[in-house]
């Protein structure tokens, strides 16, 4: 998109030192006003848009995304699911919540809602309290771990290298990959975000297997904890 609009891009060197991840969706313009009320609970900011007349009648929601316009001073619910489906068929949901919503995307809202237990990579070193791994001995409460080391490729490098958001089920039952935009620190919980999340196997092995150590220690209690991280059981080869 950049390079249609300038003729060119860059890239800063300051980008090379930690690791990101995004997510591309081919989708049809049916989803538009979907992903418009996505974005509005989030309250995105856009610093360059262009939303032709067409699209302002067919996804109204977009309208006040351009705006900067989010809920209503009215309004009650902070949270939101938008069900998508791309080009070739294959289904994601949207997670989003507003400023107000006041608690953990993946905590308090994705993992209940899939009912899964997950491994969440996210940045933990920026300004405010980190949140920690969240265990419950409810075993019907789902539990988030943060994940500490990170494999791709055969190499391996520290969650404190790694700018990325994501987060991926802890077994295949539910075998949910999750890419979003927003950290696991209290400071985030006054701040609107949110996490697209599709259920592929293969897509679910990528995922997994790239994180081979997590804290599955509840780190929100008592002091930090000085032992060594839980190694994740090996996930069966034959699950598909």
């Amino acid at each position: 998109m950049l390079l249609c609009l300038f003729g060119a891009y860059d890239f800063p060197k300051s980008g090379s030192l930690n690791a990101q991840s995004f997510l591309c969706l081919s989708l049809s313009v049916n989803f538009l006003d979907e992903i418009g009320q996505y974005m509005r609970f989030a309250h995105v900011a856009p610093f360059l848009s262009n939303l032709p007349e067409f699209h302002k009648i067919i996804a109204p929601s977009l309208v006040d995304v351009v705006a900067k316009r989010s809920l209503p001073n009215s309004a009650t619910v902070f949270k939101t699911i938008r069900e998508l489906e791309t080009l070739n068929g294959t289904k994601a949901k949207g997670f989003s919540k507003n400023k107000k919503f006041g608690q953990d995307l993946w905590y308090n809202f994705i993992a209940p809602t899939l009912k899964t237990s997950m491994s969440v990579e996210t940045w933990r070193k920026g300004s405010g309290k980190d949140i920690g791994s969240q265990c419950s001995k409810n075993k019907m409460r789902q539990n988030v771990y943060d994940v500490e080391v990170v494999k791709l490729l055969e190499k391996s490098f520290s969650y404190s290298k790694d700018h990325s958001k994501w987060g991926v089920s802890v077994n295949a039952n539910v075998p949910a990959v999750c890419i979003g935009d927003i950290n696991r620190q209290e400071s985030q919980f006054k701040r609107g975000g949110g996490a697209v999340c599709i259920e592929d196997m293969k897509l679910w092995k990528a995922f997994h297997a790239r994180t081979p150590r997590t804290f599955e220690k509840d780190s929100t209690k008592g002091p930090k904890q000085k032992t060594k991280p839980t190694k994740r059981p090996k996930q069966p080869d034959n699950l598909i």
